[in-house]
């Protein structure tokens, strides 16, 4: 509902200034909200090395492992990286807390 959700409410209202189609922002909260049949989420960790060696761990929220995937490699190789295997360098950190930023 978004009289109670100022996010979502916010959201539309970004959408409606855009023009965007009724129906298409009604997929896209029933999308958010997992209202759609056949639709399934997973949470993929994926890691990698960015500029100057960095190491990076990706979490990434998919419902397409493929496209995911590819989106992630093109992203850490246009940066100057490259996309590595499970395990390349989660150990070299302690998973200690989550910050959110909004």
């Amino acid at each position: 509902d978004h009289e109670l959700n100022p996010r979502l409410r916010s959201a539309i209202f970004a959408a409606r200034k855009e023009n965007l189609p009724k129906d298409k922002m009604e997929t896209a909260i029933k999308n958010a909200t997992g209202n759609v049949a056949g639709e399934n989420y997973e949470e993929i960790q994926y890691e990698g090395h960015g500029p100057s060696g960095t190491a990076l761990i990706v979490h990434a929220l998919t419902n397409n492992r493929n496209r995911t995937a590819s989106e992630v490699r093109y992203i850490f190789s246009r940066k100057g990286g490259n996309l590595g295997e499970t395990g390349s360098v989660s150990y070299l950190f302690d998973h200690v807390g989550l910050i959110v930023y909004k």
